[in-house]
């Protein structure tokens, strides 16, 4: 049987991965500066604008070709390589592997940590001393998926508790977004909060970009570009 059509691995030897590569992070609060992504496979939602379904939709994916199994010390020695200060441990959503994520955190001490997820999982205790930054994007409305699925308080709780979480929104629809994402902010006290326009050409996050600065500023919110879109990078 392949293991790798199965669940997620619950095992710190291993981290079933889409894809590794360097680059830089083009998005959020470090936006621009060089790192390595780690890209975990397998996720517990299923967004309409996800831009890896190579990590969850089976209907459209081989999971035995979309993704590999790889062992953390190979991992963690494939990062020291890059000789770069930052590792970004993204999805997918990663935290359905955090055994995983730890060993490859304390594997690779001495380099920042930033992990992006969509905040329905509270880290292990290990886990959340490890990580210098959580990128928390809670899904809106837009994302097609019922509120129930989407919206843990207990997981974004925890990760408010860190004290090292920044929150970012990923916006179609200004008029509509923003006050979703208001109220959300209020209801379980997120912040910092990042909003950011969906889009995939640099034409369509630019004018995210334009129609959400006047509303963000007013808001007291920042804005992030896809800095990866608008360079042609990964």
């Amino acid at each position: 049987m392949n293991t790798l059509a199965l669940a997620p691995e619950r095992v710190e030897g291993s981290a079933i991965l889409t894809e590794k590569f360097e680059s830089f992070q083009g998005e959020g609060p470090w936006t621009g500066q060089r790192c390595v992504f780690v890209r975990f496979s397998r996720c517990n939602l299923k967004c309409g604008f996800c831009d890896t379904p190579e990590s969850w939709d089976w209907s459209r994916y081989n999971p035995s070709e979309a993704s590999e199994k790889v062992p953390v010390t190979e991992l963690v020695s494939w990062v020291r390589d890059r000789a770069v200060d930052m590792m970004v441990i993204t999805g997918g959503e990663p935290m359905l592997q955090q055994p995983a994520m730890a060993a490859l955190a304390r594997g690779a001490k001495g380099i920042r940590v930033q992990v992006e997820t969509n905040g329905t999982l509270a880290p292990t205790p290990e886990l959340a001393s490890r990580v210098d930054l959580w990128v928390v994007s809670p899904k809106l409305a837009n994302s097609g998926m019922n509120y129930s699925a989407r919206i843990k308080p207990d997981a974004l709780a925890a990760l408010v508790t860190t004290g090292r979480a920044a929150f970012k929104f990923v916006v179609s629809d200004p008029d509509r977004d923003l006050d979703e994402i208001a109220q959300l902010v209020t209801e379980y006290g997120l912040g910092p909060v990042w909003v950011m326009p969906e889009g995939t050409t640099r034409e369509k996050v630019l004018a995210g970009m334009d129609a959400l600065y006047t509303p963000a500023t007013e808001r007291g919110w920042n804005v992030s570009t896809r800095l990866h879109i608008l360079t042609g990078a990964r």
